[in-house]
C-alpha cells in the first residue's frame, strides 16, 4: 500500500487570508475541521499544548511586539477554537522570555517551564540562561514560581528543555549547558561544548536533587562522563515514586564496534537521588548523528512501554547544530527499556527535523509531528504511522516560501486529531492550531 500525502500548500490560500498580514480563520461547516491563527502585532510562536478532559486547550507560545522584550503567552481555547482567556507572563521591557514546556499536575494544577536570558558570558560570549517555573491554576493564575539561578555558583548558565510533574507534588526539569565545567572534559579528544543535567525539585520547590549523568553526588566535583562533548537532556518519565527515566542524546561513546564521536539516543535509570543507578541504554546508527526530541510513556492499549522520537542526519562532526536536518528517527522501548525496534522512519522522502510524538490509541499507532525543509523555507509535516513506525500517512501544512513549524500534536478522543504549530505569514509569525480528521484532512 502506497504512502497516502496530503498537501495543504497555503499559497493561494495565504494571499487571500493574510492580505496586509490580517489574521483570518478558515473552518469546516460544522466545526469539525478548522484553522486557528492567534497572536497580536508582531511575531508569536507556538510551543506546547495540553488537551484537557473538557475538551478545552491550553496552548503555550512567545509573544514579541516590535521593539519589545519576549514574553510567554498562555491561550485557552474551546473545542471549537474559540479563545475563552489569554494571558501573558514576564515583565514589559525585562529579560527574553523563552517558554519550553507545559506540563499538568495530579492537582489540576499546570506547571509553564521557560529560559529566561540574563546577557552573555563576557569570557566565552555564550548567551547566559536561567531557567524558570510557573506553577498555575487552571484559569491561569499563578500560584508560585521560581527561577533556578547558576546551581550554588557551580554553573554559568543551563538551557531547560522539559519538565515532568512527578506522583509525589514535586517535579523534574531536564536540558543541557554550556558551561562545559560540570563534568570533565573527554580524554585526548576535542573540547567538550555542552553537558547534561537533571534537576528534582520537591512539591515546595526546593531543590532536591541534581544529577550528571554519574554515580558521584554533586558535592563531590564534576561528574565523570561517558566522554559527551554535545548533548542534551530531552525527558525524564517516572517509572516509580523511587525510579526515573532519563531519555537524553550525546554523543559519547557507546562502546563495541562504535570508536567515533557521532550523536545516539541514551537512556538512563536514576534513583530517587537522581544518582545513575545502572549503565546507558544506546540507540541509533553508527554511522550517523541521532537528536533526540521527544520520548513518551506508551499507554496499556499501545503495547506500553516507550517512545523515542528524532532526527538522523550525516554525521557532521563535534558541533553544536540544532538544525541537523535529515530523516526522522524513532526507538521502541518495552517497560523495562529493552529494544523492541528502531530506525529511520520509512517511506518518507524529504528533509526534516522531529519535534513531538503521540499515542494515536483510536488509529492503533503513533502520530509524528517534525518540519520538511523546503528550498526557500520549510512546513509543518504530520505523519501517522502504525505500531511498527511504518508510515499510513502523511500532511503538510504551511507555504513553500516561508518557515512554518510542527509544535505539539494530540489525537482527541473521537480520533480527530489537534497540531499545534507556527505559520509565518508575510511578514510576521503566528500561533496556528489545526484541527483535522483521523486521516489528517481538513475535511469532516
Amino acid at each position: 500500500m502506497s504512502l497516502r500525502r496530503n498537501n495543504y500548500i497555503f499559497l493561494g490560500l495565504l494571499m487571500v487570508l493574510f492580505a496586509c498580514d490580517t489574521k483570518q480563520d478558515f473552518e469546516g461547516e460544522f466545526q469539525n475541521y478548522f484553522i486557528k491563527y492567534y497572536g497580536e502585532d508582531g511575531n508569536q510562536d507556538a510551543v506546547d499544548m495540553v488537551v484537557n478532559a473538557d475538551g478545552t486547550a491550553l496552548l503555550l507560545g512567545n509573544t514579541q511586539v516590535l521593539g519589545w522584550n519576549k514574553r510567554m503567552v498562555l491561550i485557552k481555547v474551546d473545542a471549537r477554537g474559540e479563545v475563552l482567556w489569554e494571558k501573558r507572563f514576564g515583565t514589559i521591557g525585562g529579560n527574553d522570555e523563552n517558554a519550553q514546556d507545559l506540563e499538568p499536575t495530579a492537582d489540576g494544577n499546570f506547571l509553564i517551564l521557560s529560559n529566561t536570558l540574563y546577557g552573555t558570558d563576557p569570557n566565552t560570549n555564550d548567551a547566559v540562561y536561567d531557567f524558570k517555573v510557573l506553577r498555575i491554576r487552571g484559569d491561569g493564575s499563578v500560584v508560585d514560581s521560581m527561577y533556578f539561578g547558576n546551581n550554588d555558583n557551580t554553573w554559568n548558565t543551563q538551557f531547560a528543555h522539559s519538565i515532568t510533574a512527578l506522583s509525589n507534588g514535586g517535579f523534574v526539569v531536564t536540558g543541557n549547558s554550556t558551561d562545559e565545567t560540570i563534568y570533565y572534559d573527554p580524554p585526548n579528544s576535542e573540547q567538550d561544548l555542552e553537558d547534561l543535567f537533571a534537576v528534582g525539585f520537591d512539591r515546595d520547590f526546593t531543590r532536591s536533587w541534581t544529577t550528571v549523568e554519574d554515580r558521584i553526588p554533586p558535592a563531590q566535583g564534576p561528574g565523570i562522563s561517558l566522554g559527551e562533548h554535545i548533548g542534551s537532556g530531552i525527558k525524564v518519565l517516572e517509572k516509580s515514586p523511587s525510579e526515573f527515566y532519563w531519555f537524553t542524546y550525546s554523543d559519547g561513546l557507546r562502546g563495541g564496534p562504535d570508536a567515533d564521536y557521532e550523536s545516539n539516543f541514551n537512556e538512563w535509570i536514576l534513583n530517587d537521588n537522581g544518582l545513575n543507578i545502572t549503565g546507558a541504554s544506546f540507540s541509533g546508527d553508527d554511522t550517523r548523528e541521532e537528536r533526540l526530541a521527544s520520548a513518551i510513556q506508551v499507554p496499556a492499549a499501545l503495547g506500553g512501554g516507550y517512545y523515542e522520537f528524532g532526527t538522523s542526519a550525516v554525521n557532521s562532526g563535534i558541533v553544536v547544530n540544532p538544525d541537523a536536518w535529515g530523516d526522522l528517527y524513532f526507538c521502541r522501548r518495552n517497560s523495562t527499556r529493552g529494544l523492541i525496534d528502531e530506525g529511520i522512519v520509512r517511506g518518507l522522502s524529504g528533509s526534516f527535523l522531529a519535534h513531538a510524538v503521540a499515542p494515536a490509541v483510536r488509529a492503533n499507532g503513533f502520530l509524528l509531528l517534525g518540519h520538511e525543509k523546503t528550498t526557500l523555507g520549510s512546513l509543518i509535516r504530520l505523519t501517522q504511522v502504525d505500531l511498527s513506525s511504518a508510515p499510513r500517512w502523511s500532511a503538510n501544512f504551511g507555504a513553500f516560501d516561508k518557515n512554518s513549524r510542527g509544535a505539539a500534536v494530540a489525537e482527541l478522543p473521537d480520533g480527530r486529531i489537534l497540531v499545534l504549530g507556527t505559520i509565518e505569514l508575510e511578514t510576521q509569525r503566528k500561533i496556528a492550531l489545526f484541527k483535522l480528521n483521523a486521516q489528517g484532512e481538513l475535511l469532516d
